[in-house]
């Protein structure tokens, strides 16, 4: 099977688009963002942006230690397996059967505050690195995902992109089964 290639180009500009989605969440009021609805997930809408700006700060640490071409997680001659970047070709991560590393499970206190300062951070970093996406290629660097193995950069960057409008669709589900309309929630952007 010949290699799936994820421009960076394209997922920079896909994670912006996310990132734009969750800025307009942002503008929601507080108490809606706070409450789970059970049957869609245990967490608010608020924790699922909180799990993934968590997440999404590792990713571009392991992005900037691939533009720097050193760090203490990469890995030299490992190869992603062919379920994964058939996954990430996909763009959908199946539903409850991963469960969250502790480092990046919300706090039970979750403030909104708190997530815009750490998205405002994640934004700065994505932009910087956009701004080098030359650096971002493929290449015999990876770094392990706990559950999906080894990635490249490009694949990390495409991993962070469909993390992030996995946990998006979620966090929608969750407002719109809580009474949001259609209207009040932002549009995901396309994969």
């Amino acid at each position: 099977m010949q290699p799936i290639l994820f421009p960076p180009a394209a997922e920079f500009e896909r994670w912006r688009q996310t990132n734009r989605a969750i800025e307009a969440l942002f503008e929601l009021r507080e108490s809606s963002l706070a409450h789970a609805a059970p049957q869609v997930s245990g967490w608010p809408a608020l924790a699922h942006v909180a799990h993934l700006e968590l997440a999404n700060e590792l990713c571009l640490r392991n992005l900037q230690s691939f533009a720097r071409r050193e760090g203490l997680l990469l890995q030299r001659d490992t190869q992603p397996n062919e379920q994964t970047l058939a996954l990430l070709a996909r763009g959908v991560l199946p539903r409850g059967q991963a469960k969250s590393p502790r480092m990046v499970v919300p706090p039970v206190d979750v403030e909104l505050d708190m997530v815009r300062s750490w998205h405002k951070d994640n934004v700065e970093a994505l932009t910087e690195l956009a701004r080098n996406a030359h650096l971002i290629t493929s290449s015999e660097l990876t770094i392990p995902h706990q559950v999906l193995g080894p990635l490249d950069a490009p694949q990390w960057l495409r991993f962070a992109v469909v993390h992030t409008r996995h946990h998006l669709t979620i966090a929608l589900e969750v407002l719109s089964a809580l009474g949001a309309k259609p209207a009040e929630l932002p549009p995901l952007p396309a994969l």
